[in-house]
């Protein structure tokens, strides 16, 4: 077990990107697919199938990485990782020698990818509106993307039309982690009056749960599961003075946190530390501060770093675009908020001043904390979903690309299998 060394050399150095591990010789990613009497043997009791990604650096997501290591799978759980381990007779091996070995990407907002177009509508539950089959869900994979939150339209103060999903392309059975997974409070734009009536629903629902929860809820499903702390609550404040609201707000009832697009938190960074809150920030964006408050306003490129500084859990997005989902990863919007570019903001957050271990957790452990899955998804630990994404290297480096991504022990994607990357040859 050894601590992650970071080499000296960085290419890219303009964009500031952690240096790529370099292979000698040519190289590619080895799927070692058994035959079907090998696929036999590798069931185990209960049918319980079993893979190993084998001799890659393995990035567990805790700061912790193997090297030449081994993931073991069963059933779509990790029951092992470390060096030297025994390989079952007759499992599915994955050779991953020369490369990197990652925690599926998580995403703490996404859009259009596994799920079909224009859904869900009111009152729909996504799992009615799974598109396993959609492009994008496979682009997703193509990126290293295993999971992401998904967020309908919000109609009135709150709503908890919310999932979390996996881009499971061809797997409809394994797309589904949790709904709802959030309530989302419109408190930043919600007006005096509103606020007073959704306290009193907060108050009312309070009551009611000490109560032992008996008779009718006086709230949705949603406002109950957030007080008894199960989904966390986000709000989208983007000013300090947002901020510091919603902070407020979330205290008063002892709520769980997450604040999107807080750009502006760097100037307020001790109070969003004390509040035990995480951050969404992008670090692309870039927005003017107020005259004569330069110095606690606007957006900064070192938001990330100046947030790890002060103990803030961060994930990262890409710039919004237009439409419905304007913070999100999905396939519309500006340019550079392809779901390709996912991992590059990493970079980013990196060119700020952010450590490269941060950017990394930013995008995987973090942004499971965020959702509130970090039992079940974010690192390569024991009995946690065998989520795990197969790099050419570092995934800050914008040359590289993900070889094999694996979405609960199965081998969902292979950049040498793909009809649209196949005919890049691997560095």
């Amino acid at each position: 077990m050894r601590r992650r060394h970071l080499p000296g050399h960085l290419p890219g150095r303009a964009l500031g990107l952690a240096a790529a591990v370099v292979v000698a010789g040519a190289f590619a990613t080895r799927v070692a697919a058994q035959d079907a009497a090998a696929n036999d043997g590798a069931r185990r009791a209960g049918g319980e199938s079993v893979l190993a990604v084998v001799g890659g650096d393995v990035h567990v997501g805790n700061g912790i990485v193997f090297r030449r290591g081994t993931v073991l799978c069963r059933a779509g759980k990790i029951v092992d990782v470390g060096v030297d381990l025994a390989v079952p007779e007759g499992a599915r091996v994955v050779d991953a020698t020369g490369r990197w070995v990652l925690p599926g990407f998580v995403a703490p907002n996404g859009a259009n990818f596994g799920i079909r177009r224009g859904r869900p509508r009111p009152g729909e539950k996504y799992t009615d509106c799974l598109d396993p089959e959609n492009l994008g869900a496979e682009l997703a994979l193509a990126a290293g993307i295993t999971s992401y939150y998904a967020s309908g339209r919000v109609r009135g103060i709150s709503g908890d039309q919310t999932a979390i999903i996996k881009p499971a392309h061809g797997a409809p059975e394994l797309m589904m982690v949790k709904e709802p997974a959030a309530l989302v409070v419109s408190w930043s734009r919600a007006s005096v009056s509103d606020r007073g009536t959704f306290r009193a629903t907060l108050q009312n629902a309070e009551r009611f749960i000490a109560a032992g929860k008996k008779g009718r809820a006086p709230a949705p499903a949603g406002v109950i599961a957030a007080l008894e702390r199960t989904i966390p609550v986000r709000i989208n404040a983007q000013s300090r003075s947002d901020i510091l609201q919603a902070i407020a707000f979330a205290k008063e009832f002892d709520l769980r946190l997450v604040i999107e697009q807080a750009n502006e938190s760097w100037a307020v960074a001790s109070e969003v530390a004390a509040s035990g809150a995480i951050c969404i920030v992008q670090p692309r964006v870039r927005r003017w501060p107020t005259p004569g408050e330069e110095d606690r306003s606007g957006t900064t490129i070192e938001c990330a770093a100046i947030l790890e500084k002060a103990g803030v859990p961060f994930c990262l997005l890409p710039p919004g675009g237009f439409g419905a989902n304007p913070s999100g990863i999905s396939l519309g919007g500006v340019v550079g908020r392809d779901l390709l570019t996912y991992p590059l903001e990493g970079a980013f957050a990196v060119r700020g001043g952010a450590s490269v271990d941060a950017a990394l957790r930013a995008i995987t452990l973090t942004a499971a904390e965020a959702l509130g899955v970090e039992d079940r998804l974010g690192s390569l630990e024991r009995g946690k979903d065998a989520d795990i994404v197969i790099y050419q290297g570092d995934p800050f480096d914008y040359r590289l690309m993900a070889e094999v991504t694996i979405v609960s022990g199965r081998v969902l994607y292979e950049r040498t299998k793909s009809t649209l990357f196949s005919h890049l040859a691997p560095r």
